[in-house]
């Protein structure tokens, strides 16, 4: 697809210029556009460079699109200078890639979880007066938006953008920073830096998606919000009081914790609707029943067919009006009533063939309940109340109180929190949080946000009982934790996830030297890994393995190299920090257990006739990238095994980068992961720096990567936000679709391996103070083999001020004479020293 000049020139400058309003300090007051286009449908090569003033919507021009740069989030707004007529309708959609804006729902919407924020990527204002319109709701990463009028009428908007919820700030602003001699390194390193911006936010920043009043919770359309309670519910009959604002009123029953997949209800009114109301999909006055997620399709969140019912001629629902409505769940369906008038009875075994596994939930009678209206409705709920089968009451809920908040997991975020994607699935998963640690202290310096990832996991730490010791992989930022038992299995499976927990308790040390941080949970971590070894490791193997389990770094596979690799890693880090903690007895007992899982892997998984580790047990003809990455970085690999398995990695390249395994077939929707293989970034410098894997070897797998895989999320306009995406497909498009993140921290992993092995400044054990300190030390063999003739930048410091570094080759040099110079300096902290390594040549 072409892309204009102009447009190529614009979204550069996003990354290096002020493309927003900024207020004292740095932060950005408001985020703008950088570019628009008013007319009828977009077009990405016709947009003009906005710089604020009217600009007229009609009938002859009924679509404005705006260019945004790059990712930004936070309150959709639109300033209005006049409007003609009693009132104009307009729907705004918001979109990470340009193709979204072309899709009816846009690139939504995110029926998974209630994020604090908009679960529709479409809205829609009757505006009546001049002055801001701005919306309740956020949203949470776009890089684009478009306003269409809907009216036969003429609307002139003086200014449009987003009230921030958290900072970004231009990427060259950071206290870290890094470029080189090759121009398209530095695009790369800021796709980690302005991601995890986007995606870490300050407490009390995300307010509830609910308002709960004297008169109920006030409930805008989104995606039901489930209560903690009701987890082991099962043929019960929920019964509440609500009274339509406008639209109608949604709730679900016998649904699955954190994901409220199951059976969903709408009771739609008879008002007054906005003109783009989907009236097939939703008509007057009947009651809508869907199931699965929610009532549309998205990529991989499929729903159930709808069925639609109308009301008996003696109901009408109006708007403004309370009406009690009873769900009665039995063996066969749900019998549903207003004002105990029976509605409908909902038979569920239409809805037995489309139960997804994987999603919560196996039968139709079980599971907890929940609220929520749908696109641009809104419904007040008060006085709920369950009834077991035999008629007691076990539960009623006023929704009058502020508990109510934390019970549906849709409190106003308590702590500074990192999130998985800034516009999905806006959750807290500590396993990407072992990529997004690291690209905070490479580049924002955002170590306060590490410590709380590391203060909410603990909080959260499963007391006795099932899951006891572990932590969540999978927390939601406005949910309670005294109500986490309710969240077991659901936010404690993915089970390598716990194991990646240990390297963000590790990393966060080798960074900082916190003693006082890990000390304070040096109990609670060894509980955690007492858990995952009594757990896991399989008494016969001696490898991962449980039934039940899932091990995401092996596709599911039970016995397999990667999630055993990770576990060693983790005990490894882990027993280093035992040591300067002065638990010697953790140590060895870590140390041992470590050379156990080792063993293991050697003896069972290493295959000659492979020349690599395998995937598993049950998969000794298949290897992966991380059953080698992990069997490096831990040091279970030799020297041998380590450049067989890096020379087996040709098997996994598939058009653009490396499939996760072998066990994947090719196809145009192969899901090439950057978080996977930003794992295997790294264990390629660390076989050449620990392992003295030959540079020849190492050297045309980063160019893979860092030449051409990464490059894919910058060089394609209609795609590219800034930021790294969730997948990505084998022709360089996003890897599921319109649905994918392409705001995902977990795909940044270039960002602190820049800094770490090419600028070459990074934190190393040093065996005579037995702490970690700085060095400069860029991994010179693999610098030339990359064609590199310099590296600038900075890396922030854990206390303050960074590090200035440089190096740079003489212009012709060759041979003995190809030395660099190295120059670095501490500034800002006068308590830190780095040591300039000697070049390696």
């Amino acid at each position: 697809m072409g892309v204009s000049s102009l447009s190529r020139t614009l979204f550069s400058l996003a990354f290096t210029l002020s493309t927003f309003k900024f207020a004292e300090g740095g932060s950005p007051a408001v985020h703008s556009p950088v570019a628009y286009y008013l007319g009828g449908p977009a077009s990405i090569n016709g947009l003009e460079p906005y710089k604020g003033g009217h600009v007229k919507l009609d009938a002859s021009s009924p679509v404005l699109t705006f260019d945004y740069g790059a990712e930004v989030g936070g309150f959709p707004f639109v300033e209005v200078a006049s409007v003609s007529g009693d009132a104009a309708q307009i729907e705004i959609k918001y979109s990470e890639p340009f193709d979204g804006l072309a899709n009816p729902m846009s690139d939504g919407p995110y029926e998974f979880v209630n994020g604090l924020m908009n679960s529709f990527r479409t809205e829609t204002f009757n505006i009546s007066k001049t002055g801001r319109t701005e919306s309740f709701f956020i949203q949470g990463g776009q890089r684009w938006q478009s306003i269409t009028l809907l009216t036969n009428c003429s609307l002139t908007l003086s200014g449009v953008g987003f009230r921030p919820s958290n900072t970004i700030k231009p990427v060259d602003s950071l206290p870290g920073a890094f470029n080189a001699s090759d121009a398209k390194y530095h695009p790369v390193w800021s796709l980690g830096a302005r991601s995890v911006q986007a995606a870490c936010l300050e407490p009390g920043t995300q307010p509830s998606t609910w308002e709960v009043t004297s008169d109920g919770a006030f409930i805008r359309g989104q995606y039901p919000a489930q209560s903690a309670l009701g987890k082991d519910f099962g043929n019960y009959t929920l019964t509440f009081s609500t009274k339509v604002v406008r639209g109608g009123t949604g709730w679900k029953v016998a649904g699955a914790m954190s994901t409220s997949y199951g059976p969903y209800f709408l009771l739609t009114s008879n008002g007054p609707t906005y003109a783009n109301t989907n009236s097939t999909l939703m008509p007057k006055n009947t009651l809508v029943a869907g199931f699965g997620f929610t009532f549309v399709n998205q990529t991989i969140l499929e729903s159930g067919p709808v069925r639609y019912y109308d009301l008996p001629s003696s109901l009408t629902i109006s708007d403004d009006e309370w009406y009690r409505v009873t769900t009665a769940i039995n063996s066969t369906g749900y019998l549903i009533s207003v004002n105990d008038t029976q509605v409908a009875f909902v038979d569920s075994a239409f809805n037995v063939p489309h139960i997804l596994s994987g999603w919560g939930i196996n039968d139709t009678t079980d599971g907890t309940f929940s609220f929520g209206p749908y696109l641009d409705q809104a419904a007040y709920v008060k006085d709920v109340e369950v009834k077991a089968q035999n008629g007691s009451v076990i539960y009623t809920n006023s929704m009058t109180t502020n508990e109510v908040y934390k019970e549906y997991s849709i409190a106003t975020n308590d702590r500074k929190v990192c999130l998985d994607g800034a516009k999905r699935d806006r959750v807290v998963w500590i396993g990407d949080f072992s990529h997004t640690g690291r690209i905070l202290a490479a580049s924002s310096g955002r170590f306060d946000y590490v410590e709380s990832m590391i203060e909410l996991e603990f909080d959260w730490q499963y007391p006795p009982g099932p899951a006891y010791g572990l932590v969540p992989i999978q927390s939601f930022m406005g949910a309670g934790a005294k109500y986490r038992e309710a969240f077991y299995p659901s936010q404690f499976g993915e089970d390598d996830y716990q194991h990646f927990f240990l390297l963000v308790l590790t990393d966060y040390y080798k960074l900082t030297n916190d003693k006082a941080l890990l000390s304070k949970h040096w109990n609670g971590t060894k509980l955690l890994v007492q858990t995952l070894t009594n757990r896991y490791v399989d008494p016969v193997s001696g490898l991962l393995a449980r039934p039940g389990s899932f091990w995401f770094t092996a596709q599911g596979f039970q016995n397999a190299t990667a999630p055993t690799a990770l576990f060693a890693v983790g005990l490894n880090q882990l027993a280093e920090v035992a040591t300067q903690l002065n638990d010697s007895a953790t140590a060895d007992s870590y140390t041992s257990l470590s050379a156990k899982l080792a063993s293991a892997i050697n003896h069972q998984l290493w295959s000659d006739e492979l020349g690599a580790y395998a995937l598993c047990l049950d998969g000794l003809n298949e290897t992966s990238l991380l059953a080698n990455a992990f069997s490096i970085r831990a040091g279970i690999a030799n020297t041998t095994q380590a450049t067989r398995g890096i020379q087996k990695l040709s098997d996994l390249f598939y058009k653009i980068g490396y499939k996760d395994s072998s066990a994947i077939p090719n196809g145009n929707t192969t899901q090439l992961s950057p978080n996977i293989q930003g794992f295997l970034l790294e264990s390629l410098f660390l076989a050449h720096t620990q392992l003295n894997v030959s540079a020849d070897v190492v050297v045309p797998v980063i160019k893979d990567l860092l030449d051409f895989y990464w490059p894919k999320m910058v060089n394609q306009n209609q795609y590219s936000t800034g930021c790294p995406w969730e997948y990505v497909y084998p022709d360089g498009s996003p890897g599921i679709g319109i649905f994918t993140s392409l705001c995902h921290p977990w795909g940044g992993a270039p960002t602190y391996i820049f800094n770490d092995f090419v600028l070459g400044v990074r934190r190393e054990l040093d065996q005579k103070s037995n702490s970690y300190q700085w060095v400069f030390d860029p991994v010179w063999e693999i610098v030339e083999g990359l064609g590199l003739e310099w590296a600038n930048g900075r890396a922030p410091i854990f206390g303050g001020g960074h590090i200035e570094a440089e190096w740079r080759f003489d212009k012709g040099a060759k041979g003995k004479n190809k030395k660099p110079n190295m120059k670095a300096k501490v500034v800002g902290n006068k308590d830190i020293h780095v040591h300039v390594k000697n070049y390696h040549g």
